[in-house]
């Protein structure tokens, strides 16, 4: 009697988490959606392991860990101290040394995701694909990727993806403002109100919907501008919809 094999679904993740937490902070003001991005990894792989790697002492990375443990236990520090004396950050190198181990084991698994934008990861990645015949995953933050990586890779993936998810954050943003411009003729909101309450209110996460929101800032869709409630209050920092853009982003419909 003969059985058909079933698809060895099996994936290990390795992330960079230093460069993906810098790379957001820098370049769209928020933190990674860490919850978002390994559901999805999830939902296509049976995941072995999700490893995350960094230097948890410096910046603001020491209150991501918390973060990190709602979805993976699986956290590297990567500092080095030798005898006293600081190093550099050494991620990178220890990264690669535990891809090398885990490809070496007899019964490693057929996918190797890689979060990072490094090139220095190309040779790793042309050994897994190359040599090993895995199929390797690579996910980077967009404009700081490397392009050798990318072509290296069997797939790759830019964070963040302009998804519907993203879409719907875009909406719910602005039936906010349409709810405040029943009561006032220049709706206006601050940052963190204006995410605190769309979170609430449609039970989405909060990286989620500050990632629209930087979106929409970067678009022309909304506006951050300087804004004084009463003559005798200080001025305010708070968004503004720009009605006439988000209408011509099919976004807004006037009655």
């Amino acid at each position: 009697m003969f059985f058909c094999k079933k698809s060895d679904n099996r994936a290990i993740a390795f992330v960079d988490y230093e460069y993906w937490y810098v790379s957001m902070k820098n370049r769209f003001g928020i933190k990674p959606d860490i919850k978002d991005w390994c559901t999805a990894i999830r939902e296509n792989h049976r995941m072995e392991n999700i490893l995350f790697f960094a230097n948890f002492l410096q910046g603001g990375l020491p209150e991501e860990i918390s973060r990190i443990r709602e979805v993976s236990c699986d956290i590297i520090e990567t500092q080095c101290d030798n005898d006293g004396r600081f190093m550099k950050d050494m991620s990178d190198v220890v990264i690669l040394d535990f891809v090398y181990r885990r490809a070496a084991k007899k019964r490693s698994p057929p996918t190797f995701i890689l979060f990072t934008g490094d090139g220095h990861f190309q040779p790793v990645v042309r050994y897994l694909t190359q040599d090993l015949g895995k199929r390797v995953e690579v996910y980077g933050v967009q404009a700081s990727m490397s392009r050798a990586l990318r072509e290296a890779a069997t797939e790759s993936f830019e964070i963040p993806q302009i998804d519907e998810r993203l879409q719907d954050c875009f909406r719910y943003i602005v039936a906010d403002f349409n709810r405040i411009a029943m009561n006032h003729d220049n709706p206006f909101a601050t940052y963190q109100s204006l995410v605190t309450r769309v979170s609430n209110n449609r039970s989405v996460p909060k990286e989620r919907v500050e990632l629209a929101l930087n979106e929409m800032l970067n678009r022309g869709w909304l506006t951050r501008k300087k804004y004084r409630v009463a003559y005798n209050k200080p001025m305010l920092n708070v968004i503004m919809p720009e009605w006439d853009e988000l209408i011509e982003a099919g976004l807004h419909k006037p009655d």
